[in-house]
This record gives C-alpha cells, structure tokens and sequence, in this order.
C-alpha cells in the first residue's frame, strides 16, 4: 500500500477518535462529534481516493473564517458552555481540513486540531471511557507522525514528488466530480505522484512496510511511552491538593441540598445519572461486607419551614442548635461500619457547620473517623467543620459507624438526641414543626382540600373505635394513602394541563391530579400531619444506590435522590412496643410516602453476563477516579510514597543509622576487650580508625589491580560466548582506528560506506594498498547486513573477517608515516 494512502487513512483515524472523545465529553450533545466521525471517514474515499470533493485553499480559508464566526456568539455562556463552543469549532475547522487535498500543512493542521479536541474532551470529561480511548488514540498518533516522517522526508528527497506535493495546492476554487485522469506537467509526469513502497522509496524503508516492521516498532514504542507515563504520573511529586477532578470534569457541580430547595428542584436531579458518592457497609472487626435487602437512606438536611408564595422548603429558624462531636456508640446494640468515598469533581453544599455530609443516621465514630466531623443533634444533620481542609470541597472519604436495624418499626425510629427540656427546641417542635402555612393574607387556611383529605384519615384508623388513635397510627395510615389507597402515581414530569395555576401545588397535588416525585409526596404528608398536631418535617439526601457485586458497595448517584418525612414522637407518644428507656428525649419517625411504583434505584445483580460487565465497569470507573482523577499530594503520599517507604527504606533504616553503626563498634571492640569512652574524642579510637581505613585502601588497590589485569584476558576468552550488537560490529570501529593512522579520517557527515568508498577511491588514484580494497568492500558489506540487516556471522565467517582485517592492518601499517627522532 502507497505511503501517502497510509497517512491518509491513519490521519482520519487520529480525527475520528479525536471526534469521539469529545462525544464522550458532551454527552447529550455528541450529535456532532459523531457526524465529524463519519466526515473523517467518508474524506478519505471521497477526496483522496475519488479525488470527487476536495476544497482550494482558498476556499477552505473562506471556509474557516464562517466556521468561527458561526461559533462567535457561541462563546457567551457559562465556562462548560465556552468548552463545548470551543469544541464545536475545532469539529468545524477539522472537516474542513479532511476535505482539501492532504498536504504537509493540511497533515499538520489536522494533527494540531486532533490534539486540542483531546485537550478540550478531557476539560469535559475524565471518565474512565475518556481514559480507555486515549490508548487507542496514542497508538494511532504514533504510527501517523511515523508516516509522516517518512513521506515528508522522501519528499525532501526527491525533486519529482516534491514539485507534484507542491502544485496541488494549485488547483481550482472547487472541484466536484473531478475526471480520474491525472493532471500532467510539461515533462509528462503525472502532478499526484505516489509515494510508492516498491518505487521511490529506498529498499530498505519497503522492507520495513511490507514485513510490518513499522506497525511492529510503533506497538512497542506505545506500550514503551504508557508505562513511562504510567511511572511519571505516579511518581512525580505534587506540590498542592489540586486534582484533575478538581482541575476539569464537570466544572464544580453542585450536590446534596442547601438549605432551601424549590419543588421542582428534585425532578432536576432524579434526571442525572451523575456519580455522587461510594458507600461500603461492612461488620465490625471482621470487615464483612454487608448487602441489605432494604434501600439505606443516606441522610443529607432537614427541612422544616414551606413559603407558598416561592414554593420553597427551608430549614427554619431555630436559634440554639444541638452541636456536638460524633463520639463513639455505646454497647447492647449491633454496629455496622459505614465507609463512604465522595466525588471530588463535584462540591457538596455548606451548612453552619461546614461541608455537608451524607450518612445514614444516627451515626458515630469509629477508630478512624475523623474529629472534624461534628453532629447538629437538633437537625440531624452532619457536617465537616469549617477549617482550611474543609473549606473548600468535602473530604475524599469518611468514615462512621451506625446502628444495624434494618426491617420492622424499631429501625424507623432514630433517638431525639436534643433534650426535650430545653425551652428553645420545644418552641421548635410546638412551633415549627406544626404550623400549616396559611394563604398571602394570612387569613384564610391555604390547604383546604388537603385538611379535608387528613382529617378523614385520622378518623379512619381501624382498631378500638373508644380509643384516640395514636400519632404512630394517624402517620401510618397518611403513609399509606399515598402509597398504596389513594391512586397516586409517581413520576418526574407532571403535564401542565393537569395543574391548577390558582392553587397551591401541594394542594393540587393532593387533590386533583395525584402525580408527582418524591418531594411533592413528602410535602404534602408533612403538611397532612401538622393539620393533625403531630410535629412532621421534610428530609432530603439518598436513598439505595447502585450495589456493584464486583467492589461490593452501593454507588450513589444523583438520581438517587430522595425525599421522605421524620414526625416527632414524645416520650408519652411512643409505640407500646418500644423500651421507653431506649428514647429518653423521644424519636423521629420516618415516614416514606412514595409509592412503590418509583423505581428502585438499588439494582441487584441478577447473575447475567451483561450484569457482571456493568459492574466491572462501574468498579473500573471508580477505581479510575480514585487513582487516576483525584491523584493529589496527599494521596501520592499516603497511596504511593509512605508504602514504598515503608517497604524499600525502613528495612535498612539500620544500615544507615548512626546510633546503630556507633553501637555495632562499640559491641564489636567490647567483645575485643576494647572498652569506649563517651567522650568526644578518643585517641585510641583516631588510631583504630586510621588503621582500618589503611586496610580498606589497601585492599581496594589489590582488588583493582586484579581486576585490570584479568579482565582484558575473561573478555578475549569468553567474549564469543555473549556476543552483543556493538560487540559484533567491533571490528568497524578498529577498522577506523587502523586507517586513521594511515592518514584517513572520517568526517562526522559521512557515513561508514560513503567513507571507505572514499578510502578505497584515494587507494586507486594514488596506486597504493590495492591490496586491501577488497577486503575493505568485504568487511562494509558484512558491517552493514549485521547493524542494519541483524545478521549473525557463522564461526567461519567471524573467522574470514579476521583474516580481513590483518590484511588491512598490514597494508595500514606500511602506509603509515614514517616518524623520526627530530620533526
């Protein structure tokens, strides 16, 4: 195959992976980068073989300049909006590139426009995928610039190719349909010569294409140039925390919930597939992992406050809040350890404390659970506190402990840990907790329809008609008209022609057309318990995750995101079946009003092979963003650095000590009956010393001595056992030795053979050693099949070389000046 068609079909290559990788960067939008793909490939049939389209300069000048300009107004927008306007004109100047005749320029222009697209998809995204595509696309990027080399330099080479390469930049404005007859020059030479393997280029180079030494040699000098990289990324110090995740990616995205969100702000995150963070359940002590049948409810804020006029929960205002450190558990009940490893390309939201943090609740610490993390026992809320570490994006990864109650009422009741005698957070509860927002003047109730719907349930409580049902009763049974009795359903787009602009949205919800996410059932069980007196609030964070059967942890995810309602329960509000000494302060209940038909976002691996690879690759992606994404000092240090310390060094720590040299003397001479003072200066130490180091010179000189005269003997009686490449073509080097001293010198810009062809040349003009010009044509022919053909000689020929070269060291040595005593 031509060498030009190569290049060709390579280049195309190295623009269609540079395509795809910002496909894989834009995600939804990767409309483009696909056709760009196909662009890449159709170029190649359509303008370098077909010759059907190619684009003047020019014309692919005038090309450009629409490009950028069509992509101008582009560029005002937020920085991911500037990315993919960037990226987009890059697909723009690319194809048409791939449409123009391929030359030297075009070659390069297409190269430089592949490597910015990389530059600009790892700006977006540093997945795993992004990493996986890279591998391909540096194999390609290395056979290409191996092509190139070849063509531009046979190019250089020959004044035929070189003024064919330079007059197709002399065609039409635009040629379509263009004939398949070759445009010929004066001399009847066609102007599209070929760069042929069997024709211009010398044998050798056809040699190395058509064996496949090349693709060979390129396949080594890519998995050479991964492994260096591989090397450098890990071993070259970080000199700050910054991390690519931090550096690229998804440009700060924002998790977790402030301390107000709107009603349409959870269908926005139910929508993303983006990885939040990994969570691993695992037994004390034994570190067996645990998979729940249940979903775990990874807790985020509390919500207790609804403004109908912006439809918007928020905190509240409490004043004094519960703030204390995450201590250890006490015993008499089963812990689990829960170790979470957060997404560093994203930023978790801030509270009081400091950074937000998820976790199923309550939580406490174990053996490694850091002291920054403090606990808003009012709020049940966790937080990294504010100092320089936390100030700016969450800890990698935490870790606590919690209880273990998996199934029945028990594991839905979490203790008050707040005092109940506190006057400030009965106000909260008394307050807060119960109080139904009422319309903008505060005149009539806001939720009529809604109050209707909650008094009847309360009354419709089977059981002893004579008795007042419970508060647990009453939320049971509102749990479970949304759930399973009302006709609810669950979904994330909720039609506009089944709203009611004119009420409030809960209401309406409750009402009239039943359909809604999760913080819409929320809301309104939360409000249906206040018309009842029973203090209720809204709590957002995660509920189940992804489990990954392959790392055996759940990955949680944004459309992980949930909604339910905690109602309080005093100590004389308790279930009969609950040790009231267990809850001193009372318990928080938690109430999940959603339906069942919301899809389960906890998906169990069903055994199936398509499963298994899902979850190989879930795992190879967090395992990428671990080590590769969020490679920072500290986890250079901790991952890298202190292990191999710990290893290679502290091992021989006692090789290099002082104390311990000074003390293997001391116990040595002591053994002696030599007995050291402590003293600073001892003169019958000086004297050892100086004895010692008499001896240690008088054995390196021996041993040197020793060493230079037996090692020329080893090298000429075991050299011919492991010859190697400069071993085998020694004989050249002493060849050159032998007829510089007879007058002739090589000069650095010519090559061996141009330099004995010179040699044996000045021999016949001056009539002199025309004995040795055979042995000289004979001995650059063997040098150069064994350095350049990998020859091995045979005993009988290493045999004929020598006899070779003691006839030219003959005839050098009688052709050598004469010298005398005075010059």
């Amino acid at each position: 195959m031509r060498v030009e068609r190569l290049l060709q079909i390579t280049v195309a290559l190295l623009a269609a992976l540079g395509s795809l990788l910002l496909a894989i960067g834009q995600g939804g939008h990767s409309t483009l980068p696909f056709m760009a793909t196909m662009a890449a490939f159709l170029s190649v049939y359509l303008t370098d073989i077909k010759g059907w389209i190619m684009l003047n300069r020019n014309l692919a000048n005038f090309a450009a300049l629409v490009a950028v300009l069509f992509s101008f107004f582009d560029f005002w927008g937020a920085d991911d909006a500037k990315l993919i306007a960037i990226a987009k004109l890059l697909i723009y100047l690319q194809v048409v590139l791939l449409f123009q005749p391929k030359t030297i320029r075009v070659y390069w222009h297409l190269a430089v426009l592949s490597l910015l697209q990389v530059v600009v998809a790892a700006a977006l995204n540093m997945g795993v995928s992004f990493g996986l595509m890279l591998i391909p696309y540096s194999m390609t990027a290395l056979t290409a610039l191996c092509l190139f080399f070849v063509y531009r330099e046979a190019l250089r080479v020959d004044p035929e190719l070189r003024a064919a390469h330079d007059a197709v930049e002399n065609r039409p404005l635009f040629s379509f349909l263009a004939s398949k007859e070759p445009e010929r020059n004066l001399a009847g030479h066609s102007l599209t010569s070929s760069i042929s393997l069997s024709g211009q280029l010398p044998a050798n180079l056809a040699s190395v294409f058509t064996s496949g030494k090349m693709f060979a040699q390129v396949l080594k000098m890519a998995l050479f140039t991964l492994c260096a990289t591989v090397v450098l990324f890990y071993s070259f110090p970080r000199f700050d925390d910054n991390s690519l995740g931090q550096l690229g990616g998804n440009f700060g995205t924002q998790t977790g919930f402030k301390d107000q969100i709107s009603l349409n702000d959870m269908g926005q995150i139910l929508q993303s597939d983006q990885f939040v963070m990994r969570v691993r359940l695992s037994e004390v002590g034994t570190g067996k992992v645990k998979d729940p049948d249940f979903e775990p409810y990874f807790r985020g804020t509390s919500l207790s406050t609804y403004f109908p006029n912006s439809k918007t929960w928020i905190v509240g205002n409490l004043q004094d809040y519960r703030i204390a450190e995450v201590k250890a558990p006490q015993g008499g009940q089963e812990y689990v350890l829960q170790t979470i490893a957060t997404n560093q390309a994203m930023h978790f939201d801030r509270t009081n404390e400091g950074v937000l943090l998820f976790s199923m609740y309550p939580a406490y610490a174990s053996g490694n659970t850091s002291p920054d993390i403090v606990d808003n026992q009012t709020l049940g809320v966790l937080s990294m506190s504010a100092d320089d570490r936390a100030h700016v994006r969450q800890p990698e990864s935490y870790e606590l402990l919690v209880p273990w109650n998996p199934i029945g009422l028990r594991g839905r009741l979490t203790p008050c840990r707040h005092p109940i005698s506190d006057r400030g957070f009965r106000r909260y509860v008394e307050q807060n907790l119960t109080h139904v927002p009422l319309d903008k003047d505060f005149a009539n109730a806001l939720f009529p329809g809604l109050r209707k719907v909650a008094d009847e349930l309360a009354l419709d409580i089977p059981g002893n008609e004579s008795e007042t049902p419970t508060q647990v009763a009453i939320a049971q049974r509102m749990e479970r008209y949304f759930t399973h009795d009302g006709n609810f359903t669950y979904s994330l787009h909720i039609q506009p022609h089944l709203t009611n602009k004119r009420l409030d949205p809960i209401e309406d919800f409750v009402v009239n057309h039943k359909t809604g996410h999760c913080e819409y059932f929320a809301s309104a069980l939360a409000i249906m318990l206040r018309t009842q007196r029973i203090p209720a609030r809204v709590v957002v964070g995660y509920k189940g995750g992804e489990f990954n059967s392959v790392g055996m942890y759940h990955a949680v995810k944004q459309k992980h995101a949930h909604a339910w309602v905690e109602c309080y329960l005093s100590p004389e509000h308790l279930p009969p079946s609950v040790k009231k000494e267990d809850f001193p302060n009372g318990a928080w209940f938690r109430l999940d009003p959603t339906p069942a038909s919301r899809p389960s976002p906890n998906r169990q691996s069903s055994g199936t092979v398509l499963d298994t690879v899902l979850d190989w690759f879930d795992y190879l992606e967090l395992w990428w963003r671990d080590n590769v994404v969020s490679m920072n000092s500290e986890r250079q240090e901790k991952g890298i650095y202190k292990p191999l310390t710990d290893n290679l060094v502290k091992p021989f720590e006692g090789w290099m000590s002082r104390q311990a040299w000074m003390q293997f003397f001391r116990d040595t001479l002591a053994s002696m009956g030599i007995h050291l003072s402590d003293e600073w200066f001892s003169g019958f130490a000086s004297i050892f010393t100086m004895l010692v180091l008499l001896v240690l010179v008088v054995i390196f000189e021996v041993c040197r001595k020793i060493v230079r005269w037996a090692w020329p003997r080893l090298r000429k009686r075991f050299g011919n056992w492991l010859p190697t490449s400069s071993y085998r073509t020694g004989f050249y080097f002493k060849l050159e030795k032998m007829l510089a001293k007879a007058g002739w010198q090589r000069d650095k810009s010519d090559t061996p053979r141009e330099f004995i062809e010179q040699v044996i040349a000045d021999c016949r003009s001056r009539n002199v050693g025309s004995e040795m010009i055979s042995p000289l044509s004979e001995l650059i022919d063997v040098y150069y099949e064994i350095r350049f053909g990998g020859m091995t000689l045979a005993p009988q020929q290493q045999q004929t070389v020598g006899e070779y070269m003691e006839m030219v060291e003959e005839q050098t040595t009688a052709l050598r000046p004469k010298r005398g005593f005075f010059r």
